[in-house]
């Protein structure tokens, strides 16, 4: 069973929305939504259309279609990673006929619950974090330049903020032919209280994880974790966000039979 919140904001300076976010078999293209599920399942995952591109936006809702079909028991880490492989070939082939010239690209982060598995995958600089108890952790790692440049130790997490190429991705959807995401197997490492936070570059490019974790201590406990979402963006915002905005909350209650 499941509680769950999601803002998708265009953001102050953009006059385009690039970004999508999918909670179980649902599309959000913009706006606040929030709700609960009895299910022992469920699928999230952000989407965030490349910027400088036409159509991310585009990239953005097929790959979301794709993955919206796996809201459903019993599926593998296999199957997840196919479902991003077919959203690129669908990507691709749109840009092929329409010639485009890689005009559809997009980012994905999220997550996969079924009963004792649990799946984080990403493909980008989208994220998943998970706040438990006191800790707030990143679960998945970008694709991108800095990050690559932390993994050979010659600039520091710290540094990464502020890094001039900072924004550089090195694999998306829609990019290359093969888009080999990063899925990794969490089983048995989800507890009833724990909060997963899946979020674009639009917020955590501005927002430090402390002022996140700050913020998700203080409503952890709330019925509805909407207006977590909310002051989120908005501290982005207030930092000097250029970006579109996308952030889903979900948190792990009892099941309904305990």
């Amino acid at each position: 069973m499941f509680s769950y919140a999601g803002k998708v904001d265009i953001g102050v300076y953009e006059h385009q929305n690039d970004d999508r976010i999918l909670i179980g078999s649902h599309i959000i293209t913009d706006g606040e939504f929030s709700g609960k599920t009895d299910n022992s399942y469920i699928i999230a995952a952000v989407c965030d259309g490349v910027g400088g591109l036409a159509q991310g936006y585009r990239a953005a809702m097929t790959t979301l279609e794709v993955m919206s079909h796996f809201d459903k028991k019993g599926v593998s880490t296999d199957e997840i990673k196919e479902a991003i492989e077919l959203s690129n070939r669908r990507i691709r082939n749109i840009q092929s006929i329409e010639a485009l010239h890689n005009g559809l690209r997009t980012t994905i982060a999220g997550i996969y619950v079924d009963d004792n598995n649990f799946f984080v995958y990403n493909a980008g600089d989208s994220r998943v974090y998970r706040f438990r108890y006191k800790y707030f952790n990143q679960l998945s790692k970008d694709h991108s330049l800095v990050q690559d440049l932390i993994d050979m130790g010659e600039i520091s997490v710290e540094e990464m903020k502020t890094h001039k190429q900072k924004n550089v991705i090195n694999k998306c959807i829609g990019n290359d032919e093969i888009v080999n995401p990063r899925v990794i197997d969490m089983s048995d490492n989800l507890v009833k209280g724990d909060i997963i936070m899946i979020c674009s570059d639009g917020i955590t490019d501005e927002v430090m994880d402390a002022d996140i974790k700050k913020l998700i201590h203080e409503h952890k406990n709330d019925l509805d974790l909407l207006e977590c979402c909310r002051l989120i963006c908005c501290k982005a915002i207030e930092n000097g966000s250029q970006d579109n905005l996308s952030i889903i909350l979900l948190r792990k209650e009892e099941a309904a039979s305990e």
